[in-house]
């Protein structure tokens, strides 16, 4: 009798854990309760929202716990806007897609308008004009703008490199290749040759645009010259 009493706890016990572990597999993987019902999106400027909306959408019955964040990721990811995403769930049922949209640095001639560059030389935007502030970038004849052209990469470069104050009154940058770039300042010509010694040649540069002059050659820092 002894036995089949500790037989029977024991059958009871596996019983009962089978029933819970069962619960639990149907609470995680069918139960609607950690469903998606919502996804918020911020950081997105009114324009490109509907985009990120779309490329965030979430099937109807999707878990959260099964939402594959490195999916929705890539989709919003690869909106030409975006510079970057960060996807984060939140039980229940709540995604959270933060954006980081780019910002324009110079812009380059395009059909229709101008090509809007970032930080990183891509090409993510065309529009009727410039907007305010944003300097013209004029490359060798044929060339594209893009990453991955160095006379491209070489003038962002340089012009991140300027003081806020200063690159504020870039008109135009001009680059023949990584090592001849230039631009105009309030209507003077500044050479600042190859990309490199970048921080040095920005120090340099705002005292000797207090001499007079038409061009500011700062190609070689230690020996800046004023014409």
């Amino acid at each position: 009798m002894a036995r089949r009493r500790v037989l029977r706890r024991r059958w009871t016990v596996a019983v009962g854990t089978l029933a819970v572990v069962g619960g639990l597999v149907w609470l995680l993987g069918f139960s609607p309760v950690f469903d998606v019902r919502a996804v918020e999106v911020t950081g997105a400027a009114a324009e490109t929202l509907p985009a990120v909306q779309q490329a965030a959408a979430v099937p109807p019955e999707t878990s959260l716990l099964w939402l594959s964040t490195a999916d929705l990721d890539a989709r919003v990811a690869a909106i030409p806007r975006v510079a970057s995403v960060d996807v984060r769930r939140s039980l229940p049922g709540t995604v959270t897609v933060a954006v980081t949209e780019r910002e324009p640095v110079a812009a380059v001639p395009a059909p229709g308008g101008v090509g809007l560059l970032d930080g990183s030389g891509f090409v993510y935007r065309t529009m009727p004009a410039a907007p305010a502030g944003v300097p013209r970038l004029v490359l060798p004849a044929g060339v594209a703008a893009s990453p991955g052209n160095p006379a491209t990469v070489a003038a962002v470069r340089v012009l991140q490199a300027l003081p806020t104050t200063l690159r504020a009154k870039v008109t135009e940058l001009r680059a023949n290749g990584a090592y001849d770039v230039s631009f105009l300042l309030d209507g003077r010509t500044v050479r600042w040759g190859a990309d490199a010694e970048d921080e040095r040649k920005a120090a340099v540069l705002g005292p000797l645009l207090t001499r007079p002059g038409s061009v500011y050659d700062v190609s070689t820092p230690d020996l800046p010259v004023v014409s």
